[in-house]
């Protein structure tokens, strides 16, 4: 995984299929532009859980 620190209005190019551009930033939150084919998939991932993703995949998780 590479982690990037970019300020507001800067952007990261991603191989020759996207560029992500950081357009606005309030406390904790950050608003992205993905220019990007309309062939390639993009998609928002929000963390889950380990039992949420475990299920997901049809584990069984014990907790304690």
């Amino acid at each position: 995984m590479l982690v990037v620190k970019i300020r507001v209005g800067e952007s990261v190019r991603i191989g020759d299929v996207a560029v992500v551009t950081v357009q606005e930033r309030d406390g904790n939150t950050i608003k992205l532009a993905i220019d990007a084919d309309k062939s390639i998939p993009v998609r928002r991932v929000q963390s889950q859980s380990q039992a949420q993703l475990a299920g997901k995949m049809g584990i069984g998780v014990t907790t304690p």
